[in-house]
């Protein structure tokens, strides 16, 4: 079964983009465009918060520039409010209308895969299962800039710790692998491995160690559409 969460722990903590047992939901998070809404140049979750990283900062977005920064995010790029004066004499006073810009479309979606649909028991090779789901996501993120995947693995508590993060970060690095090979470049795809230590759910029960066995993929891209 594949669970949708609305960001990684690692993201609500930190894109998207944010894999792995079957359902795949893509969110777009239409905005209006830069000069219209304060804080466009930072990815934000389904609230509009901000999507901060794992270092607590915010996450920019790959057209972020300087004039973009807020207080919240970078209170020290964050343009000094102007004190409003009064218009020179003669002055209407009315500001000239902004021309039109196309609105940018942040598309971050994160999908966790149960890992036993991915992999077979104690193996790092993807069943047809996983590249079917992964080929799915990259279908669905067809026309979008990636600016970043994150692939996580984690394991159950069942064998030794150290050799659980092993297996973790080689399930993720299968999976990187996997994507490039479909054309997804390289430096834009970050693996992490975290073996036993971040559970969803029991490791005393069958069914909370199936739940902690998972392959977590958060994508984050941006679409520009012109108005």
């Amino acid at each position: 079964m594949i669970c949708l969460k609305s960001v990684s722990q690692k993201t609500q903590t930190i894109v998207a983009t944010a894999l792995v047992a079957i359902c795949v939901v893509v969110t777009g998070l239409p905005v209006a465009p830069a000069q219209a809404q304060e804080g466009m140049g930072y990815w934000k979750d389904s609230s509009g918060q901000p999507i901060r990283s794992g270092f607590g900062e915010c996450v920019r977005s790959g057209y972020f520039a300087p004039s973009m920064a807020t207080e919240q995010c970078d209170p020290s790029l964050a343009p000094k409010k102007a004190v409003a004066t009064p218009a020179p004499s003669g002055s209407s006073g009315v500001e000239p209308k902004a021309a039109s810009l196309p609105v940018v479309v942040p598309t971050p979606q994160s999908v966790t895969y149960k890992a036993d649909s991915f992999f077979d028991f104690d193996r790092v090779s993807l069943k047809p299962e996983g590249t079917a789901a992964l080929l799915q996501m990259l279908e669905q993120a067809k026309g979008t800039n990636i600016e970043e995947i994150q692939v996580e693995g984690h394991t159950d508590a069942v064998g030794s710790e150290g050799y659980n993060l092993k297996l973790s970060v080689r399930r993720a690095e299968a999976v990187k692998e996997f994507l490039v090979k479909q054309g997804v470049p390289a430096n834009v795809i970050k693996t992490e491995g975290f073996g036993e230590t971040q559970p969803v759910a029991n490791n005393a029960t069958g069914e909370g160690r199936a739940q902690n066995r998972r392959v977590a993929v958060e994508l984050i891209g941006s679409k520009v559409l012109s108005k």
